[in-house]
């Protein structure tokens, strides 16, 4: 198997159309993007393992991506190289040798294995912690490799594919207990293996729930860890990333709870999330429905703490947020939220605790302290003593003499530790930075609450490019949207028959589109204002789906036979006169199948060209200023630089045009 991903990759270097080919037609590779039954223009070679056997990952994968590959490689597959390599003239016999660094992920995971099976999900871990030993082994096997053999060129003339591994994936949300996954991952992530995306459960397993809740808190802790490491010490790292990105340890990190966390696990959370150094891309689901409105407010006052407030603006590095399962976003919740984003003291806020006579510091622990948790008015404080402390703690609410100090800790959120086991950090008066967020996601019931919505996005909504709402209710509107989030870049809002994308140009200001108010219920209205190419909504929505309603459709919607051949007509006739729209995706009943030739005949048309802001920049940034400074002394222009100078708008215009690459459009049809 590995030799034929080599040379399905060694194809995809010296020929791309003969590449995608073979996938179609001797891989039967199925292309699951929907719109996109032929494959895109671009598509490079980057394969992903998923390893479903646990008990052999280890052995399995260091065969794979170790030195295996360059030792021991068959005779059919060394010659099948060489004339690869011939195609087209690609190499001649005097060439130099191509390397061709093929970037392979590791997707770790359930499978379709019964997860119920007694055993199965301590496997599942123990497998985890194979693929990192295996990384480790890797890594190890190369270096000795190269220090024995030296950088062996590749022969002239010749191809050699040399797999090398990405941070994995991995899914482990299917274990049950807390304390088995918190002490795999707390190893793992504490010995640097490095996860392009982790999914895990958070969430306390019914029992004893003070061990459990203890579990937790140490994987709160181990995921929002607040030490940075870098990527030199990893065994696996990035081949497919721009050179600027600066990924962290935890590319993606996906918190599932199939229950709403309760008010000490949400507190456990946020306390934690708060000096967040592993990943700057968070999902959580939120799980709370509007009726329980404390629990709401309490929800989202820790969510500000977490994510938005004035330490979080200075610690965490988060710069991406879904939030799923959202019920409530009410007034009330998002006047909480705002109280903690404001304040410059939110510590006090969030415990209705009285300013202290000291102002809050950030400390760490001696070794040995010992630590008061889970404080309330009702019950004594539970006690733990730490042998060590690697994470910081902000004191608040300190009148500045009694034995013990209030401070917040991560992963325990309220405690209270001795005055003299603190050893305080200089005092340093850099202003707290504005919020990085620069894409949120949220995804709300289709009976949440959502009168505050709007307030919520005019507060954070400055920082963000991404944003994505779906079911955003009857008072938010794009127009509205964009009033609050001037800097957009792409937004996306699902609700009622359809889901619209809207890209927006930098140059664009956001009055453009203040009236711009959208009947979700009415694709014919959509698709007539989307014919109108003059209009600027016509020329800023970039895709589109649409849900037709069914005669048996449960959501009660009045379905009319000819009110869907009137918005299928209507799409066709868009289609013609619109040259912006890049996806379109239909859904309709199966009556109306006979409209599918119609729609098809527009896939994959080419309805324009685009060149990127940053090609323009780019040669922009070398045209000479055309303004003059009399009193300065000007030196003779070299020809090529004299000729640009003299260049016009007229003529930048055209040079970008012939520079653009051609935009295709994907339309799909299911009825």
């Amino acid at each position: 198997i590995r030799e034929a991903l080599a040379i399905l990759a060694a194809v995809a270097r010296v020929d791309h159309f003969g590449w995608k080919w073979l996938l179609a037609t001797q891989c039967q590779l199925n292309w699951w993007k929907q719109g996109e039954e032929n494959f895109p223009e671009h598509l490079p070679a980057r394969f992903v393992l998923k390893l479903e056997d646990h008990s052999k990952v280890t052995a399995d994968l260091v065969k794979f991506c170790g030195v295996d590959q360059r030792v021991q490689p068959s005779a059919e597959y060394v010659e099948t190289m060489k004339r690869i390599a011939e195609i087209g003239g690609y190499l001649t016999p005097d060439s130099p040798g191509v390397d061709v660094e093929v970037p392979v992920k590791v997707a770790y995971g359930a499978g379709q294995k019964d997860t119920k099976v007694d055993g199965y999900q301590d496997q599942l871990l123990k497998g985890l912690t194979g693929v990192a030993r295996a990384e480790k082994a890797i890594r190890r096997e190369w270096e000795r490799y190269f220090k024995a053999e030296g950088s062996k060129e590749v022969a002239r003339g010749s191809l050699r594919c040399t797999f090398a591994l990405e941070p994995m994936i991995a899914d482990v949300q299917v274990v049950q207990s807390i304390a088995k996954t918190a002490g795999t991952l707390e190893r793992l992530l504490f010995n640097n293996v490095w996860f392009s995306l982790l999914s895990v459960r958070a969430k306390c397993a019914e029992g004893d729930q003070a061990a459990s809740l203890i579990a937790f808190r140490q994987l709160m802790i181990a995921v929002f860890d607040g030490a940075r490491r870098g990527p030199e010490l990893s065994n696996t790292k990035y081949r497919s990333l721009a050179s600027s990105a600066k990924p962290l340890q935890l590319g993606s990190l996906v918190l599932h709870n199939d229950l709403a966390l309760d008010p000490l696990e949400t507190e456990a959370l946020f306390s934690a999330a708060v000096l967040n150094q592993t990943t700057q891309k968070l999902s959580v689901w939120v799980d709370l429905m509007s009726h329980d409105q404390p629990k709401t407010n309490f929800w989202w006052k820790w969510l500000a703490y977490g994510c938005f407030s004035k330490r979080a603006r200075t610690h965490s590095a988060l710069q991406s947020l879904d939030l799923g399962h959202v019920g409530s976003i009410s007034i009330a919740d998002v006047e909480t939220f705002l109280a903690i984003v404001d304040s410059e003291h939110p510590e006090e806020l969030l415990f209705d605790c009285p300013r202290g006579s000291v102002e809050g510091r950030e400390a760490t622990l001696k070794d040995g302290a010992m630590v008061q948790y889970d404080i309330t008015a009702n019950a004594q404080p539970r006690s733990l003593t730490f042998t060590s402390c690697r994470f910081l703690l902000h004191t608040f609410g300190d009148d500045g003499s009694s034995e013990w100090v209030n401070v917040i800790v991560p992963g325990f959120g309220r405690c209270r530790v001795r005055r003299s086991d603190l050893v305080l950090k200089p005092v340093r008066n850099a202003a707290s930075k504005r919020s990085a967020l620069t894409s949120l996601t949220l995804r709300l019931h289709a009976t949440a609450i959502s009168n505050g919505l709007s307030r919520f996005l005019a507060a954070i909504g400055s920082s963000l490019q991404y944003l994505a709402i779906e079911n955003p209710g009857e008072t938010v509107d794009p127009s509205v949207i964009l009033r609050c989030c001037p800097n957009l870049r792409e937004l996306t809002v699902n609700r009622g028959l359809m889901d619209v994308q809207f890209k927006f140009d930098s140059g664009v200001p956001s009055q453009t589109f203040s009236t711009l108010r959208l009947d979700w219920e009415n694709v014919a209205g959509l698709a007539t204002t989307l014919s109108n190419t003059s209009n600027p909504l016509a020329k800023c929505v970039n895709q589109l789906r649409v849900r037709l309603p069914t005669s048996i459709e449960a959501d009660n919607r009045e379905y009319e036979l000819q009110l869907v051949r009137r918005s299928l007509e209507t799409l066709l006739v868009m289609l013609n006169a619109n040259k912006y729209l890049e996806y379109l995706e239909v859904n309709a009943p199966s009556e109306h199948q006979n409209y599918l030739a119609g729609f098809l005949r527009h896939h994959h048309e080419v309805i324009g060209h685009k060149l990127n802001v940053e090609a323009r920049l780019a040669l922009l940034s070398v045209v000479p200023d055309q303004r003059k400074n009399p009193n300065k002394k000007l030196c003779t222009t070299s020809g090529p630089r004299r000729l640009m100078r003299d260049m016009d708008q007229e003529t930048f215009a055209k040079i970008f045009a012939f520079a653009a690459q051609p935009v295709t459009r994907r339309v799909c049809f299911h009825a």
